[in-house]
């Protein structure tokens, strides 16, 4: 049994090493597939373009490891410097170019033999390692911005958290009638109307006459998220019986642990929508606002009343539509409900606004990576040096060594 790389160990940021499993390699085979510091490893092959080719050195962080073929190995000649080419590679990989040159559809392949033939840039040495600086050095402080805009982002989710934390207690909105007149219920009693949903089979592709059902994946940051639907024929069993309409809850009652319980009011988009199974719909009376209940159940109230109903069935957390009913629902009056809403809405526009702004700048980091790659191996990152060994002199030493090894 020996330990071996798989296309899953290689990463954007290097070799993740955390989950490495074992097979059994013969002698033979051990020969053959054992690395070598300094070896490259390239994802054969990928669904994702973006993904054909992604590279990662190994530096003999696991003794006596080999690899699978699910990655090309390379391994550069020692006059070369493996961190260039590793770089060259990963600019290929990002630029798109490995999935231009690839063979396959839906599944990318890129192959030994398409990779042995691939042009590769051969300048001198000492510029290969300038380059492998500067590239490094634009990475680090490229990096320390990402580091910085995903701390940000995860503060923007417990900032989320704590407005409805604080709506939920009665904090939110100043000069409140105070929380003594708000009263204790559960769901059911300001419920007018609870239902499962259907289990129709959907599609994708959908007839004039068919009727988009919404599913928990829909469902996504306390809204409906539309831009991913499935549709269902509307003589489906139960369709007509089902059709949502503006206001009404929708509760994802079969889901992971974590994602059990989320809540979405529809807003009568997508137009004449239904919902699926795993999904209870939920319209309520005149009493209270669907966007208060939504904001009770998303909160951390909501998720602790789930966590304690919760059942586990084959891997998955289900509440059922008894135990809905019965989820508390702190209720102020309705005109307090519609304040707290509306501050509610004010807070996460802002916060909104906050996560596109980090969305973009990881974006923009991502580009000027690739901007930064293009220009290395354009010869526009660092200066030529009139003193470094002329690149014709580096290859026929590297024939010769080769030429010696093989002899």
């Amino acid at each position: 049994m020996r330990p071996y790389l798989r296309a899953a160990n290689v990463t954007w940021q290097g070799l993740a090493i955390s989950d490495v499993k074992e097979m059994d390699f013969t002698e033979k085979e051990s020969v053959v597939y054992e690395l070598r510091p300094g070896d490259l490893l390239l994802s054969e092959a990928s669904g994702s373009p973006g993904e054909v080719g992604k590279p990662a050195m190994y530096t003999g962080e696991i003794d006596g490891c080999c690899f699978q073929n699910t990655l090309i190995r390379v391994r550069v000649p020692d006059a070369l410097s493996p961190a260039f080419y590793e770089q060259y590679f990963r600019e290929q990989a990002m630029n798109g170019q490995f999935a231009a040159g690839s063979r396959g559809v839906g599944i990318h392949h890129l192959g030994a033999k398409t990779l042995s033939d691939w042009p590769v840039p051969l300048p001198a040495r000492a510029e290969q390692d300038r380059i492998v600086t500067k590239i490094e050095e634009a990475f680090s402080k490229l990096g320390a911005g990402e580091a910085g805009l995903r701390i940000v982002r995860k503060r923007l989710v417990r900032m989320r958290e704590s407005v409805l934390t604080a709506a939920v207690s009665g904090e939110l909105v100043s000069g409140r009638s105070g929380t003594k007149a708000w009263r204790a219920c559960e769901l059911r009693d300001v419920t007018a109307l609870q239902n499962y949903g259907i289990s129709a089979k959907a599609h994708e592709d959908p007839q004039p006459e068919d009727v988009p059902i919404l599913r928990m994946g829909n469902i996504q940051g306390g809204m409906i998220d539309d831009r991913k639907l499935k549709y269902v024929a509307p003589s489906a069993k139960d369709v007509t019986k089902r059709l949502l309409q503006h206001g009404d809850l929708l509760f994802n009652r079969t889901n992971s642990a974590e994602l059990v319980g989320k809540t979405a009011v529809y807003v009568g988009t997508p137009v004449g929508a239904t919902f699926a199974s795993y999904l209870i719909g939920v319209r309520l009376t005149s009493a209270a606002d669907p966007h208060w209940c939504a904001a009770v159940m998303n909160s951390r109230l909501g998720r602790d009343y789930c966590a304690s109903v919760v059942t586990q069935q084959v891997g998955q957390a289900n509440v059922n539509g008894t135990k809905l009913s019965r989820f508390p629902i702190p209720l102020p009056p309705i005109e307090e409900q519609e304040r707290i809403v509306a501050e509610v809405e004010r807070q996460f526009s802002f916060i909104d606004a906050c996560e596109r702004a980090v969305d973009a700048g990881l974006v923009k980091a991502a580009a000027l990576r690739r901007s930064v790659l293009k220009a290395a191996f354009e010869g526009k990152l660092v200066e030529q040096d009139p003193s470094d060994e002329p690149a014709s002199v580096l290859l026929e030493r590297i024939r010769a060594e080769r030429a010696a090894t093989s002899g």
